[in-house]
């Protein structure tokens, strides 16, 4: 009997659907301030937070193949890229977030 009323129960829960989507932030730092930042979400919705993981790892090794960024040493960012006379830096951050 009471095996019945858990399954009853657990049938009557609600379906929750997470989506989630990707938060790109691009900071540039002239001489060590924040000169400019500006984010902007990736149109595609992934339905499972690996998905995104997933994007975004490929994401980045695509960056740091074929573009003149690396790994950034701070915490807050995920890649960085350095002028010549470094008084210029790019920094970019990837965020997921659940809607």
């Amino acid at each position: 009997m009471e095996n019945k009323i858990q399954e009853r129960w657990t049938d009557t829960l609600p379906v929750i659907s997470k989506k989630y989507r990707i938060l790109l932030t691009v900071a540039i730092y002239r001489t060590g301030t924040l000169s400019y930042k500006n984010e902007v979400f990736v149109p595609t919705v992934y339905s499972r937070r690996s998905e995104a993981r997933g994007h975004i790892k490929k994401e980045i090794k695509e960056r740091i193949g074929n573009s003149n960024f690396f790994r950034s040493p701070r915490l807050d960012f995920d890649l960085v890229r350095y002028t010549e006379e470094a008084s210029c830096n790019t920094f970019i951050r990837y965020t997921i977030k659940e809607e």
